[in-house]
């Protein structure tokens, strides 16, 4: 008996994680690896323990307070302008695994566009993008 209930609480467990393990799922766009995601506390866990895989950590939030927002389209160029990465659907978590280099982001939603430069090494860059408060001007190249 107390097996049985061990089985089905752990295979309850397992099915209750599946969306957040899916979601943080890798993908590949350009032969760079990305993940996105971040909604629900399940899904920020799962994005959070793969955070350190990836050098360009992008949140994208409402408000200064924090509320969070998953309908952002993300662009990333190279220095060039040659496409490197184009999701629709962004947030509010995003990580990258980017070459070494510059990169302009640009994040769009509600008629708001941000533009973002950034230069890419192994250490990791975290950007935090604030509808109602942050500059939709670029500030230049972030070391």
């Amino acid at each position: 008996m107390q097996r049985t209930l061990a089985t089905a609480a752990f295979t309850l467990a397992v099915c209750l994680m599946q969306p957040a393990l899916l979601a943080a799922q890798p993908k590949e766009q350009n032969g760079v690896s990305y993940i996105n995601g971040g909604v629900g506390q399940d899904e920020q866990n799962a994005m959070r323990a793969l955070r350190a895989d990836y050098n360009l950590q992008l949140t994208f939030a409402t408000r200064q307070t924090g509320a969070y927002r998953s309908d952002v389209q993300l662009d990333i160029t190279d220095a060039r302008g040659g496409n490197v990465l184009s999701v629709v659907n962004t947030g509010p978590m995003f990580f990258a695994k980017l070459p070494p280099g510059v990169y302009h982001i640009s994040a769009s939603a509600e008629g708001k566009t941000f533009k973002r430069s950034v230069r890419m090494g192994n250490a990791p860059k975290e950007i935090v993008l604030h509808w109602e408060n942050d500059s939709l001007e670029d500030p230049g190249v972030q070391d």
